[in-house]
């Protein structure tokens, strides 16, 4: 990546809705320091196959996108996970970013690799920036209660993040873990599983790339 800006991506229309998401994704993953000093985020529930469907609002309109937990790989040497961001961009088709990550949060030190697939353009595939500028923003809990999200009773932590940005966290929910997010790009849960089509029922249906093959993942040098 060049700096923040995704790779091979323009912005500009549905690009700039479907970045501003993901940006705001980004923020609220990344690890923070609690008041006691130790390392504090909003962890990864790595359940495998499993997916959460979203709905995410911003000035220009709606975008449904998907987060999926994959197979794991290998980069230089360190075993991580698949995170498969799908997000179904107006007038393109599906958008895919697969996001490497070692370790138990999506954080910039533990993100190996980031593939993006873009129907009609070829795949990239880039390591990201390890340097990142400016302090993350502190966490707050500030309760923890039961909650009927998509259908289902869960048990939902609550997290200020920064002054403004809230977010909802359940062990229940595949990949992010995200019931909800406040902010400039709000994000709701609407239906979350393990295995099957997430997006069945929904979305454009228009042309996607594929997730990696399973058991075919190769160490990169």
């Amino acid at each position: 990546m060049d700096g923040d800006k995704p790779p091979d991506i323009e912005t500009g229309g549905s690009m700039s809705r479907i970045w501003a998401v993901i940006l705001t994704l980004w923020f609220a993953a990344m690890p923070t320091a609690s008041a006691q000093g130790e390392m504090f985020g909003l962890p990864l529930v790595p359940q495998r196959n499993g997916w959460a469907r979203y709905t995410a609002q911003s000035s220009d309109g709606a975008t449904e996108l998907v987060f999926k937990v994959g197979a794991f790989g290998t980069h230089n040497g360190r075993r991580g996970q698949w995170y498969i961001l799908e997000m179904d961009a107006p007038g393109m088709g599906r958008i895919a970013l697969h996001f490497l990550v070692a370790g138990e949060k999506f954080s910039p030190e533990n993100l190996l690799l980031v593939r993006s697939y873009i129907p009609g353009r070829e795949p990239q595939e880039q390591e990201p920036p390890k340097d990142t500028e400016g302090e993350s923003p502190p966490i707050k809990v500030l309760r923890k209660h039961p909650e009927t999200v998509a259908g289902r009773q869960l048990e939902v932590t609550e997290y200020l993040i920064g002054d403004k940005l809230k977010a909802g966290w359940s062990p229940s929910v595949p990949g992010l873990g995200m019931t909800y997010l406040n902010g400039d790009n709000p994000l709701r849960l609407v239906a979350f599983g393990v295995g099957g089509d997430p997006w069945k029922n929904s979305g454009s249906g228009r042309p996607q790339w594929p997730e990696p093959e399973k058991g075919k993942e190769k160490d990169k040098k």
